[in-house]
This record gives structure tokens, sequence and C-alpha cells, in this order.
């Protein structure tokens, strides 16, 4: 919203309004966007309370995550991207007692999972050299795509294919498929992902998956409006 829709909504003057906001950006709470509408920041998310949108996205997802863990027996993920990281904001964990169990890491580099590499290929080709050429490619594993060239070829790939894989690129023993889901004006606002330790969700047994990730992320999309 514009500082003009939040004064007249909350009958507060502009000159409180502005100096509120500019206290809630300056703690990481709100930003500011190129038309200077404001929104607010995944940081809220992070200290339990709820974005309006992430959490409609979160119900619709649900059952569905939950179905395609029962099918996959692996940990299923919702995610979405807020500035150079892919946050993961809801999970179904693996009844299996060797799966990935995280604690703390909800975030993860854009460049390094298989999700960011999702959000990439839904840009414009021009927008993706920036963000690419912006950000840190810093290596977290061995296997890190640390290459502009390499990861715009990589990301490219995931256009063609409907889904980006992720094989010991954030951490040596663990393995991700992601696939996008888009809302009702076609964008891609989030993906749904499947992770395992390599040992067992190895690259040959994640492709099995494929067809259901997809599916899971189109019905997820149809829920939310898309025709994709």
């Amino acid at each position: 919203m514009r500082p003009a829709e939040i004064s007249e909504g909350m009958g507060l003057s502009r000159t409180n309004v502005h100096r509120l906001l500019a206290t809630l950006t300056s703690i990481g709470y709100v930003v500011r966007d190129a038309e200077r509408r404001f929104r607010l920041s995944f940081k809220v998310f992070a200290l339990g309370s709820r974005v309006v949108t992430s959490q409609d996205l979160r119900e619709t997802a649900k059952p569905v995550l939950v179905e395609l863990m029962n099918e996959t027996n692996e940990n299923t993920y919702l995610n979405v991207m807020h500035e150079n990281h892919v946050i993961a904001i809801d999970e179904v964990r693996s009844r299996n007692p060797l799966s990935v169990k995280h604690d703390m890491t909800y975030s993860y580099p854009l460049h390094a999972c298989a999700s960011g590499k999702v959000f990439l290929s839904a840009m414009e080709p021009a927008v993706r050299l920036a963000v690419i050429e912006r950000i840190n490619l810093q290596r977290v594993s061995d296997r890190t795509i640390a290459d502009p060239d390499a990861l715009l070829a990589a990301v490219e790939n995931v256009a063609v294919e409907g889904f980006a894989r992720e094989i010991g690129e954030f951490t040596d023993d663990l393995n991700s498929y992601a696939a996008p889901v888009y809302d009702y004006r076609g964008c891609v606002v989030a993906t749904i992902s499947i992770s395992g330790p390599s040992i067992r969700a190895t690259q040959e047994r994640l492709e099995s998956y494929v067809p259901s990730l997809v599916r899971a992320a189109q019905r997820v999309s149809q829920a939310l409006g898309s025709k994709q």
C-alpha cells in the first residue's frame, strides 16, 4: 500500500504514517518497492507472525504437501523467494528414520538450491542476468554452481524441463528437486520441492518422482487460479 492509503485506512496523519513506516523499514519489518508502495517483509514471518498472502498459500498447499510426502516418503516443502534467498515457509517431514531434519536452516542462497533455479528461470532474461551478476555466487559445497555462465545454462534448462535439480549443491549429503507454483496472473509465486539424504534420495530415485512433483505444483497453481 501507499502511505496515503495507510493514512486513510488507519485514520492516522501522514506524518505519523511516514514516521512509523521509516521505523518499520529500518528494522526490516516493512520493505518499499520501486513504485513507493510498502509491504510486510518475511522477517515478520520469521518472528512467528503471518504475512496474509503467504498464509493463504500455505493453507492451499498443505494437503498437497502431505500427499506428496506420503507418495515419495521424502520431506516436502513450500518455498518462496525473498531478495537473494529462498525461504521454506512450510514443510511435511518424511516418516523415514533417515530423513533430512532442518532444525534451523530454512533459508537457502538463490543460486545453491533447486527452488532458486526455478525462480530465476521465471524471470525475464535481462532481469535474470542482472540478479545473477548482483548476487554472491559463493560455494557452500563442492558442487555449488559458482560460475555465472554455468548457472545461466542450468536455469535455462529448468525453463525447458519445467522443474529443477539440486544434487549436492547446498550440502554434500542432500539432494532436492523443485517445481514452480503459478498464481492467477501466470507468475511464479512459490515452489514445491522434495528433499532427502543423498544416500537414499539419489538422482535416479528423485527423477522417478518428477511426475508426482510437477502434478503437486500444478494442483496448487490451479487452486490459486492459474491456467498453466
